[in-house]
């Protein structure tokens, strides 16, 4: 992979209804953070307008989202699943990278029996889950080797979520790790939050609402939801 440099934001989509929620995301990345470029995989045949830089999908992988993570163009790169809409310039989120090789944001319903599968051995129970789908990293043979690792042992794990793998792999591993806050990763709004908090407004919004839909009513919700958040 020949690596344009910089600092930039990865979607990996299979399917067109996919690369077109991945394409609204990435629009919000462009609202606030215009110099940020953007590249998707996806297939052949997809639509990439949008998109700075798209690659192809190649065939055979497990789970091309493991897959693809160390094949990214950019020198320092987030990951985003396509469900998310950023509100926020994210200079701040890449600034970790100066001291920190791979960030990620906890699950929050880590205490939940399916986000406590344990495939060798159980890390200590206040180390929960990361959510893959927002993955701060910095481009280096320590990041990718770990990124390699774990499709190799999703591919043999069996599960069908990657998170149970990836936990217990950082776990056993030395990489230089940060959590980051949870309004870089909202996935849950509390009822309060409509009317009024103090909490940090979302910088970035990851719900399963905004994922491709297959009732006219979730499509049409997902569509109000993006347009409030966007």
């Amino acid at each position: 992979m020949d690596r344009s440099g910089g600092r930039g934001v990865m979607y990996i989509a299979w399917g067109s209804a996919h690369v077109d929620v991945a394409r609204r995301s990435a629009a919000s990345v462009k609202k606030s953070n215009p110099g940020l470029q953007t590249c998707i995989w996806c297939a052949e045949s997809d639509d990439t307008s949008g998109f700075d830089l798209s690659f192809v999908i190649p065939e055979g992988l497990k789970r091309p989202k493991v897959d693809l993570l160390p094949d990214t163009p950019f020198d320092e790169t987030l990951y985003l699943d396509n469900d998310t809409i950023i509100r926020a310039d994210l200079g701040s989120l890449f600034d970790l990278l100066q001291k920190f090789e791979l960030c990620g944001a906890h699950v929050m319903l880590w205490h939940r029996p399916r986000h406590r599968k344990v495939w060798r051995k159980e890390p200590p129970d206040a180390f929960p889950e990361i959510n893959c789908g927002v993955l701060l990293y910095r481009s280096s043979d320590r990041v990718f080797d770990f990124f390699r690792e774990w499709s190799r042992a999703f591919a043999v794990a069996g599960f069908r979520v990657d998170q149970v793998t990836f936990r217990e792999l950082l776990w056993e591993s030395d990489l230089r790790f940060y959590v980051f806050p949870p309004q870089y990763n909202k996935r849950i709004f509390e009822p309060s939050e409509v009317i009024w908090s103090d909490q940090p407004k979302p910088r970035i919004v990851h719900l399963p609402i905004l994922r491709p839909q297959k009732t006219r009513f979730k499509t049409w919700f997902g569509e109000q939801i993006a347009r409030y958040w966007g």
